[in-house]
């Protein structure tokens, strides 16, 4: 018990560290992914509607799941964001500034925006981020 319990301490810390590390926000761009359906097919799945089911992604995101933003690279950043904020935008090109977390590559986000009508959208996310 002891071991599990300075395991988890040595975790929390090193993340801890980790987002003091991160010391100003960058902007990353790419797609908008259901991270589980996408990592699942191995890459193969990368838009809203897949698996037979219109609206997949968005299906999965307001269940919880994480989205993530796939870049031109492809790789992935789970976006460290309450999924649900953005189930709707599954699929669609977006823009989001953030720290990215040298621990989990994922991406605290504090803005995101998506593509609507040839200009940039801000996504409302609220005030319940963190």
């Amino acid at each position: 018990m002891k071991k599990i319990v300075s395991f988890v301490l040595i975790v929390l810390v090193v993340s801890a560290f980790s987002l003091l590390a991160a010391e100003k926000d960058e902007t990353f761009q790419g797609t908008l992914v259901d991270s589980k359906c996408y990592a699942g097919s191995k890459g193969m799945l990368k838009g809203n509607d897949h698996m037979g089911t219109t609206g997949c992604g968005t299906m999965c995101a307001k269940q919880g799941i994480p989205v993530a933003l796939l870049d031109a690279k492809n790789k992935t950043h789970v976006l460290l964001v309450p999924s649900i904020k953005l189930a709707d935008y599954v699929g669609q090109e977006a823009k989001v500034t953030g720290k990215l977390d040298s621990l989990t590559s994922g991406i605290i986000a504090s803005k995101v925006e998506v593509q609507k009508d040839g200009k940039w959208e801000e996504v409302k996310l609220g005030a319940d981020m963190m």
